[in-house]
């Protein structure tokens, strides 16, 4: 039998996706990659890779050329397999491929976005179009995979998926022993600790994300300051970069009022060593994703773990086990959980050390990587 050529399809992240793709390669898949950004992250790993326009906003006239610039591709070099990630790609990736003969066809939904996440009158339409849409391509796909329960289950009430062919796979895969691997010393931390202005006795609590509002970033200030006025020896961090998205940004003088409580850092590339020097790592997001890698890296790093219960997060916390889960848009309940595990540290180090494990036994690379090569022959299988 031939060597098995599989393309993952994404947007402007695509490049997340090279782990996996090596991972995949080194289980004797041919692989490639199409995305809407540079390709540059793939040239060093010697993986084939394709652009095409794709815009994140409304607009069918740009999504009809995605959709001819994606059938041009598939039927030029005829991968074996197609997978579309994300929103706009899992819905035109398999119509595209099934119109260009392609066998294997495979989408992933990583998450329902900002149209589940937002009650807007805007998001409110297009739900029914979403829901016809990813039916239609749940159709054309031979597996849809499913990153949480959650939207299994939406899928399923809503009839949008036909049981058999579907699967879940939590997560995309991280790289826990990476992670692990990057433990910084204690002559380290000091060091960043001096250089933020952190007192050695003071406890950190982090929030990594965009700032934009789903995220939770407004409710994780408030919580903040709700702390802050409780305790004294704490420290919270806000990294991420700034988001553009209209109203949904979070804007910079909002953050500046909260100067005298949370330390905005921006984006970061040593993130490893300021997860080191955190006590307590907090994603209070009610935006729906797939899970949240931040917070699988924060947990990998045995971090306990605060978050929203919601689809995806409910995923990477279980509550009381090695973390806490709380409601949505709930400063009030978000203080009260970080406030119970800064009292104890005994809790702190027990849950951190179930976030590990929890990692590695559900959402490691190689976990993911083996699963979706039973998805990958099982589609190419259905196909003959």
């Amino acid at each position: 039998m031939s060597v098995i050529n599989i393309w993952h399809v994404g947007g402007e992240d695509i490049h997340m996706r090279i782990p996996l793709l090596l991972k995949l390669r080194e289980k004797g898949f041919q692989v490639g990659a199409v995305g809407s950004a540079s390709g540059n992250a793939f040239v060093g790993h010697n993986i084939p890779y394709f652009s095409y326009t794709l815009e994140r906003g409304i607009g069918p006239w740009s999504d009809i050329r995605s959709c001819k610039q994606l059938f041009d591709l598939f039927t030029r070099y005829k991968p074996d397999i197609v997978h579309g990630f994300d929103t706009k790609p899992a819905i035109a990736v398999p119509l595209v491929a099934r119109k260009a003969g392609i066998p294997g066809r495979v989408c992933t939904i990583t998450g329902m976005g900002y149209i589940f996440s937002s009650n807007s009158p805007l998001a409110l339409a297009l739900r029914p179009v979403y829901n016809y849409l990813q039916g239609q391509a749940s159709t054309a796909a031979g597996i849809t995979v499913f990153q949480n329960r959650d939207d299994r289950q939406y899928f399923y009430t809503h009839k949008m998926v036909q049981e058999g062919y579907e699967d879940l796979v939590l997560g995309s895969g991280v790289e826990v022993e990476q992670l692990t691997q990057n433990y910084s010393t204690p002559e380290e931390i000091t060091k960043i600790r001096r250089e933020l202005n952190i007192e050695e006795n003071q406890l950190v609590v982090t929030m990594i994300s965009r700032l934009v509002v789903s995220k939770g970033v407004r409710e994780y200030l408030q919580a903040a300051s709700i702390v802050c006025r409780e305790m004294k020896n704490v420290t919270f961090l806000l990294i991420g970069p700034l988001s553009s998205e209209g109203r949904q940004a979070v804007s910079i003088k909002e953050i500046e009022r909260q100067a005298g409580v949370v330390k905005y850092l921006g984006p970061r590339s040593d993130i490893p060593t300021l997860l080191n020097l955190t006590d307590i790592f907090v994603l209070p997001s009610y935006y729906r994703e797939g899970v949240p890698r931040v917070l699988l890296e924060a947990g990998a790093m045995k971090l306990p773990l605060v978050a929203t219960d919601m689809p995806g997060c409910n995923e990477a916390v279980k509550h009381g086990w090695n973390g806490l889960l709380v409601p949505p848009k709930d400063a009030q309940a978000l203080s009260g959980s970080i406030m119970q595990l800064l009292r104890s540290k005994n809790t702190r180090t027990l849950m951190g050390a179930r976030s590990e494990l929890h990692v590695r036994e559900k959402f490691s690379l190689k976990h993911v990587a083996d699963r979706y090569t039973e998805i990958y022959y099982r589609v190419l299988q259905q196909a003959a």
